[in-house]
């Protein structure tokens, strides 16, 4: 298998139980591989992060997992990605949706 969807799998089995609080489905519907609930907003989201760096992805959801202390994107295209929550501030088409003191 590829890089980038082994690391998403793995990223999705590592979250799975967020993943289902998020979506509202059981654990066993995240790990099934017809996922017709799993949908991706329109939109941009975009977070920054305590050292300046920037992403940005379309059609992608985030988690927060303070416990876990990172921010989880799950994206339609382009992966799946997981960064440190520090400082982090998230948006969602330039609007604030999240800003981790």
């Amino acid at each position: 298998m590829y890089p980038v969807p082994a690391l998403s799998e793995q990223l999705e089995r590592e979250w799975a139980s967020e993943l289902s609080a998020y979506f509202t489905v059981g654990v066993d519907e995240i790990r099934a591989p017809a996922r017709p609930w799993f949908e991706f907003p329109n939109g941009s989201l975009r977070i920054e992060l305590m050292d300046g760096s920037v992403v940005q992805f379309n059609y992608a959801i985030f988690i927060v997992n303070e416990s876990k202390k990172a921010v989880a994107v799950f994206t339609e295209h382009c992966g799946n990605h997981i960064y440190p929550y520090h400082e982090a501030k998230v948006y969602r088409d330039e609007v604030l949706v999240y800003a981790q003191a």
